[in-house]
């Protein structure tokens, strides 16, 4: 029984520590990507028509602004935004976009990285993987303590005094 709630345990345990691992380079990939379109994107003014609001795993409502533009090749592009936040944003207010030429609805809004954001995730993220990894380490180490096939146990009961 003892080795079936340790393997679960650390079956779990390694569960969180891929799911976490996972969210973290997806984040990071996020944010480079974001990055590049605000370095080498075609700069543009666009005005917000609408907003988007999602709700996070967390149960948080979160809100991405839809922008209109007009793209160099002479198209009105209407998308949301690859960003989100917790508060939306004023319809009709105007916004500086850098956007992918190849693809005009692939687009963040022009302003400073959100960096400080990452960094906070990326540090919760690290400490959730150093418990995870303790507790994977602990229960390896309580499984091979108390393994059935180190010897004979000794009967209940049997001390001797000194």
């Amino acid at each position: 029984m003892t080795t079936l709630v340790l393997g679960v345990v650390g079956a779990v345990a390694l569960l969180a520590l891929v799911t976490v691992l996972w969210s973290l380079l997806a984040a990071l990939r996020a944010e480079s990507s974001a990055t590049r379109l605000r370095r080498d994107g075609v700069p543009a003014t666009g005005t917000v028509v609408d907003n988007v609001m999602t709700s996070t795993p967390q149960r948080r409502l979160v809100f991405s602004p839809v922008v209109e533009f007009l793209a160099r090749s002479g198209h009105l592009v209407t998308a949301p935004a690859q960003q989100s936040a917790a508060t939306s944003w004023p319809r009709g207010a105007t916004v500086e976009v850098a956007y992918d030429p190849e693809d005009p609805t692939r687009f963040v809004l022009a302003g400073p990285d959100q960096r400080g954001r990452l960094v906070v995730n990326a540090v919760l993220g690290v400490v959730v993987v150093a418990i995870l990894l303790g507790t994977m380490v602990g229960m390896a180490r309580i499984w091979w303590e108390f393994r059935y096939d180190q010897g004979t146990p000794q009967p209940a009961g049997t001390y001797t005094s000194p």
